[in-house]
């Protein structure tokens, strides 16, 4: 029997379609282990109030709020979630103290959407907010020191189309830090991840996975330039997977090190990238720390 078909071009980004399939999936988690794993770790469990508590006491986001700091990203400042499902990141960066906290998503359904987040606003006092309307957002003068994505990008058909835009809506200097992006380096591994995805083929939604080099070249033609990278290993891997430990105690003492670079010397990451990526494409090599980076920050520079 023939292999069955990878389905590319069918896929499609519809609200509609991610509400019920996830809707599908929590009901099968109810006796499939493995669908309820997949659930919990998006934090689209039903218990919508008890998700992103969970998510706010969790490790991924107590390394993301010590990562912006150590970025000097400042929580008095205008700041905007590109792309972020449900809200849980954006609600509790607004819950730990960021003042101006706004989220960017097109999707206004209950679990995969805003829905939620949006009967939560009024304990916030105006600090956080919501914005449903893609063409909106863009036309609105506002603008922000910093823009965050997480599990996000790999969703852009037109990656520099795309950052260009979002360029227009930040201020000079401001700092754009992608979170949990979707790798693979060449076709082979394309097609197993997006074959292999829960997702993607058993329901025809929109994931893509590219090289690291694609991002950064994508977003940096478009008028921003790579400033630091948390490389896969540190943290446990937190940022970018499901990761409730923090790791052995080693990892917990090479961790501090790379804080420490993280703050210093931002620019050796991006060196160490680079020297990764280099040696992957010219001499075979297959490194995966820094070309797979669970976190990168860049900055808008002027032409």
């Amino acid at each position: 029997m023939a292999a069955r078909k990878i389905e590319f071009y069918g896929l499609k980004e519809d609200p509609d379609l991610w509400e019920q399939l996830i809707e599908n999936e929590i009901q099968a988690s109810e006796t499939d282990a493995t669908a309820k794993a997949i659930v919990e770790s998006m934090y689209w469990e039903k218990d919508r109030a008890q998700a992103f508590q969970r998510y706010y006491e969790g490790l991924d986001f107590s390394q993301i709020k010590d990562l912006l700091q150590v970025f000097r990203v400042s929580r008095e400042h205008p700041l905007c979630e590109i792309g972020g499902g449900s809200g849980q990141l954006s609600w509790s960066l607004a819950k730990s103290g960021f003042g101006h906290v706004e989220l960017l998503e097109p999707n206004p359904r209950w679990i995969t959407g805003t829905a939620f987040l949006q009967s939560q606003l009024a304990q916030f006092n105006g600090a956080l907010s919501i914005c449903n309307d893609l063409g909106a957002w863009y036309a609105d003068e506002k603008v922000y020191r910093t823009i965050i994505t997480r599990n996000c990008v790999h969703h852009f058909p037109n990656i520099p189309m795309v950052a260009a835009a979002i360029r227009q809506k930040m201020k000079k200097g401001g700092a754009w830090v992608l979170i949990r992006e979707w790798y693979a380096d060449n076709a082979a591994e394309m097609r197993a991840l997006m074959k292999a995805h829960p997702y993607c083929q058993k329901y025809g939604v929109y994931e893509f996975p590219f090289p690291a080099r694609h991002y950064i070249g994508s977003i940096e033609y478009a008028g921003f330039k790579l400033t630091a990278v948390v490389p896969q290993g540190w943290g446990n891997n937190a940022l970018s997977s499901y990761c409730l430990e923090p790791g052995s105690s080693w990892n917990r003492m090479s961790g501090k090190i790379w804080r420490w670079v993280f703050k210093k010397l931002p620019g050796l990451t991006v060196a160490l990238y680079r020297l990764e990526d280099f040696c992957n494409k010219t001499l075979g090599t297959r490194f995966r720390r820094f070309t797979r980076p669970q976190m990168m920050v860049f900055q808008r520079v002027e032409s």
